[in-house]
C-alpha cells in the first residue's frame, strides 16, 4: 500500500506523485513513481527538444533549501494516447545528494507540449539513521572495509539493513533492506573464503532468513527457512565454505505453484505445507 502521494491536473494531463514509505534509511534508496494519464481526448507527446528534459524532479530540504542534484534525470519520451496511462519510476538518492537525516519534499514537474509547466504538490518524507545493532571492519588501508547492520523502525515493523564503507576511499555504497527484523535475537554472521558476508537473521517468529552478500553491498543468495525440531543455523567449514543447517526451505510461492501443477499432472501428493 502507498505512503503518501500528490497530484496536478492540467486540461489533458494529470499528474500524480508517489513514495511507498514516509521515512527512508540514509544512504538508502529512496523509491518515488511519476504516474501520468491523459485525461483528454487527444494524443500527447512528451519529449525533450534541445535536451531539456520533459519531466524533472525538484527536492527540498524542510527549511526550504534546493537539492543540488548529482546527474540528470533524462527520462524517455512519451506519447500517450486519449485515456492511456504511464508510469515512471525514480531513485531520489541516486540524483540528489539526500544524505543528511532530516525532512524532505519532492515536487514532480512536466513541460507540456503548449510550453506550461505542470507541477505537483509538495510530498514529504523523511530520513532517519537508523540503530547499528553491528559492525565488523575486514581489510587494511586502501581496502579496509566496514560493514555495519542496522535496524530502522518503518511503520509498525522493522526492517534490517546493511552498509558496506570504503573510508579510505570515501566510499558509502547504497544501504540494503534484507528484509523484515524480528528483533528478539541477534543476526549471526559468517565471511566465507571469498569474503562473502553470510547472514542469518529472524523474520518472524519460527521463520529464519540467510542471505550472501558481496563486498559491495549487494545481495547475491537468499532463502528462508522454518524451524522445526531444530532452528537453522550457519557454519563455517576448515575450507572457509559457509552452509546453511537446520529448519526447512520455503520456497517461493511462484514455486510452489509450479512444483503443484507438476504434481497434480503427475498424479503425486503435494507436501505437508506446500499446497496452496
Amino acid at each position: 500500500m502507498l505512503g503518501t502521494a500528490s497530484s496536478g491536473v492540467w486540461a489533458q494531463l494529470e499528474l500524480h506523485l508517489e513514495t511507498p514509505k514516509a521515512a527512508y534509511l540514509q544512504y538508502s534508496p529512496i523509491p518515488f513513481t511519476i504516474c501520468l494519464k491523459n485525461i483528454g481526448g487527444e494524443e500527447i507527446v512528451l519529449e525533450s527538444p534541445g535536451g531539456k528534459p520533459w519531466l524533472e524532479m525538484l527536492v527540498q530540504s524542510r527549511d526550504g533549501l534546493l537539492i543540488q542534484s548529482e546527474k540528470l534525470f533524462s527520462p524517455p519520451d512519451k506519447k500517450l494516447k486519449a485515456g492511456e496511462s504511464a508510469v515512471l519510476p525514480v531513485d531520489l538518492a541516486a540524483y540528489f545528494l539526500v544524505r543528511e537525516t532530516g525532512g524532505y519534499q519532492a515536487r514532480a514537474s512536466v513541460r507540456l507540449p503548449s510550453g506550461q509547466t505542470l507541477l505537483t504538490e509538495p510530498l514529504g518524507f523523511l530520513v532517519g539513521r537508523g540503530e547499528a545493532i553491528w559492525t565488523q571492519t575486514r581489510g587494511e588501508g586502501a581496502d579496509r572495509h566496514v560493514y555495519s547492520l542496522l535496524k530502522f523502525y518503518e511503520d509498525p515493523n522493522v526492517g534490517l539493513y546493511l552498509r558496506v564503507e570504503v573510508p579510505e576511499k570515501n566510499i558509502v555504497y547504497p544501504s540494503r533492506r534484507l528484509g523484515p527484523y524480528l528483533p528478539l535475537t541477534k543476526p549471526v554472521v559468517e565471511f566465507d573464503n571469498q569474503n562473502h558476508l553470510h547472514l542469518l537473521y529472524q523474520t518472524a517468529i519460527g521463520v529464519h532468513r540467510m542471505t550472501v552478500v558481496s563486498e559491495d553491498g549487494r545481495i547475491l543468495r537468499e532463502e528462508s527457512r522454518q524451524e522445526g525440531t531444530e532452528k537453522p543455523r550457519i557454519r563455517k567449514e576448515e575450507n572457509g565454505q559457509v552452509v546453511i543447517e537446520g529448519g526447512s526451505v520455503i520456497l517461493p510461492s511462484n514455486l510452489r505453484e509450479r512444483l503443484s501443477t507438476l504434481q497434480a499432472r503427475i498424479g503425486a501428493v503435494a507436501p505437508p505445507g506446500e499446497k496452496n
